[in-house]
């Protein structure tokens, strides 16, 4: 170990109104000192000096425990002294100390970052701070001892690897999960903690996934089932044969979903309205999103359209809900919403999140501006909302290509046959004349679900 030595004090030049001392653990440094403090405090009758040890009689009863805490404690510096020298940095006070201050974490990475986010909870949202405890814990469960210092390249790639291979995890999720390894990664490389930062070579990017949503002729589907009620006609028995409503909580998240169609509402924002949001009948609250340093109010109009699933009648209070049951966390009203689709007939694999896709693709297909979409769904860029114009425009060109067809047809006709969906215009089957000898074919488009018949020539 380079010129240095630590030990455990109490420092008696001082005492607390209750008499006791604080304990410091001593570094010397080519014969300069510098003391770091303890959280453990002592009456100075009860520490041997020479031993360097807290009495172990009856009146201190934690005594044992306390003294492996002091020998914990000074063993930390000196690995930590041992640890700079491994890795050729300077063996300053400066070193030491930011070491020291991370070293509750005794190198682990697992425990460095919930140290961290634990500082920063307040400074951060509230999904924010539970999206990296998730993250965490998903690694935790990967790797529960990893220290910070063996996380490298090599190290990310085999986590990399993990999360595609065992856990089948989309591209996005797994963005997400190392996006929370390179916060913490990079504190530490600022901070000095570590000597190189492996974020410098090693690359992950965030996919830009398609934007699945729901046409207007699915909307009006979920809006005539909504006012059906249908899911209100759901009842199971008991064993005791007692019958209860069970499809209550799907017909009051089939409410919630289509608000959010409607203005665009995310999930956390949807959570929070109340009736003192609505002022000359537009929707006015903060944008949960927002960031600590801007805030971003949303001022979105209430069409007829939301107003016919918004719960406005009878006196209200400014708390008052103005939707039905509550909104369900994402990991349960997921599953629930997938569920209200199969029943409706909408064979699209879908999140709640997929319900502003649904607002942005809607009220530019409607005609509404980019701007007037951007700033009723709170976008910061404008290039954020092109991305529901580019929908439309692929949307736009795929229609067109239909056109096509005419030349295909041209060339086919005289030795096949297409059969052609009557409802969304695909293809369903193609063959060669005088291969079927039926007239008559029961046919099924898997595009749309349609079943029609096709009389064969």
């Amino acid at each position: 170990m380079a010129n240095a030595t630590v030990s455990i004090f109490l420092d008696s030049s001082y005492t607390k109104k209750d008499g006791t001392s604080r304990f410091y653990i001593r570094v010397t440094l080519n014969r300069k000192t510098k003391k770091i403090p303890l959280n453990l405090f002592l009456k100075p009758e009860y520490y041997n000096p020479k031993t360097k040890k807290i009495k172990e009689i009856r009146e201190v009863p934690d005594a044992k425990k306390n003294n492996l805490y002091l020998k914990d404690k000074e063993s930390e510096v000196e690995q930590i002294i041992i640890e700079l020298e491994r890795r050729k940095q300077s063996v300053t006070f400066e070193n030491i100390l930011s070491l020291y201050s991370n070293s509750e974490v005794n190198g682990s990475f697992i425990e460095f970052a919930k140290t961290r986010l634990k500082e920063e909870r307040n400074r951060i949202k509230q999904s924010t701070y539970e999206g990296l405890a998730l993250d965490i814990v998903k690694l935790e469960r990967y790797q529960a001892n990893v220290t910070i210092y063996e996380i490298d390249e090599n190290w990310l790639e085999k986590y990399r690897n993990y999360l595609i291979e065992s856990l089948d995890n989309k591209a996005n999720t797994i963005y997400g999960n190392i996006s929370m390894i390179r916060k913490y990664i990079t504190y530490a490389y600022k901070k000095k903690i570590i000597d190189r930062n492996p974020f410098h070579n090693f690359s992950f990017l965030k996919e830009d996934g398609k934007k699945e949503h729901l046409t207007l002729k699915e909307l009006d589907m979920l809006h005539d089932y909504y006012n059906q009620e249908e899911f209100l006609k759901i009842y199971k028995k008991d064993k005791r044969g007692k019958t209860y409503l069970t499809g209550m909580k799907y017909q009051e998240t089939l409410q919630h979903i289509l608000i959010s169609c409607y203005c665009g509402l995310r999930l956390s924002d949807l959570r929070k309205l109340r009736y003192k949001h609505i002022e000359n009948n537009m929707i006015i609250m903060e944008m949960d999103k927002s960031r600590r340093d801007k805030e971003k109010m949303l001022r979105i109009p209430i069409t007829e359209r939301l107003k016919s699933v918004l719960d406005l009648d009878g006196d209200k209070k400014p708390n008052d809900k103005i939707y039905k049951g509550f909104v369900r966390s994402s990991s349960d009203i997921n599953p629930m919403l997938r569920f209200i689709m199969n029943e409706v007939g909408i064979k699209k694999h879908l999140s709640f999140h997929c319900t502003r896709h649904t607002f942005a693709v809607s009220a530019l297909t409607l005609g509404m501006s980019l701007e007037t979409v951007s700033d009723i769904m709170g976008h910061n860029d404008l290039r954020t909302t092109q991305i529901y114009a580019k929908i439309i425009d692929d949307k736009r060109k795929e229609e067109m290509s239909k056109w096509n067809r005419l030349n295909n047809l041209n060339n086919e006709n005289l030795t096949n046959s297409l059969a052609i969906c009557p409802n969304c215009d695909n293809e369903v089957l193609r063959f060669e004349k005088g291969v079927i000898r039926i007239k008559k074919l029961t046919l099924h488009c898997q595009s749309c679900s349609t079943k029609f018949s096709y009389e064969v020539e």
